[in-house]
């Protein structure tokens, strides 16, 4: 394998939905393996610790442009109008809200990660064609929280956690 060098965060392309995601300054991606230590009789050494608990999460963050603009398209649906956030079964209004969004959404977003790759150069004009090779898919992502920095004379600030329920999985040949 050739030395490809650091990946750095110019080389990388987030999509959601097939689509890249802009102002992003940086991303996460945490799995958490909790083992339990088994124990024999007469021993204090354990003998085996297998995995009882699994658990993702993905944390992002981005500058601040605007608030229906920024994070992850569509990870927590605020378009459904100003003040209907009660459920349509607690107020009997028969309209999209907040809650019934955000308490129903099981399926969460895809979030794809790429790496920039060099695929060709053309010969006439010796520029870089580059290309998207898949680097993580992580599925299943469910906001978690959704959090908002605005500070006096510094850029503002949003950032994004996720919980997800797919582990990050590959097949060798396929991913950078």
């Amino acid at each position: 394998m050739a030395n490809q060098g650091v990946y750095t965060g110019a080389l990388a392309i987030i999509k959601v939905k097939g689509t890249a995601v802009g102002l992003m300054k940086n991303i996460s991606i945490n799995e958490d393996e909790e083992r339990v230590s088994i124990y024999g009789l007469g021993t204090i050494i354990p003998s085996e610790a297998p995995v009882v608990r699994w658990a993702g999460t993905l944390t992002c963050s981005f500058w601040e442009i605007g608030y229906a603009e920024s994070g992850i398209p569509g990870a927590i649906r605020r378009d459904v109008g100003v003040g209907n956030t009660t459920s349509q079964i607690a107020s009997g209004i028969n309209t999209p809200n907040f809650e019934d969004q955000l308490v129903l959404d099981s399926d969460g977003v895809e979030v794809d990660i790429f790496k920039k790759g060099e695929d060709v150069i053309d010969p006439s004009t010796g520029l870089i064609n580059p290309k998207a090779v898949p680097y993580a898919i992580v599925g299943r992502c469910l906001i978690k929280s959704d959090n908002v920095t605005i500070d006096e004379g510094q850029p503002s600030g949003r950032s994004q956690t996720f919980v997800y329920l797919d582990p990050v999985v590959y097949t060798p040949g396929t991913v950078a």
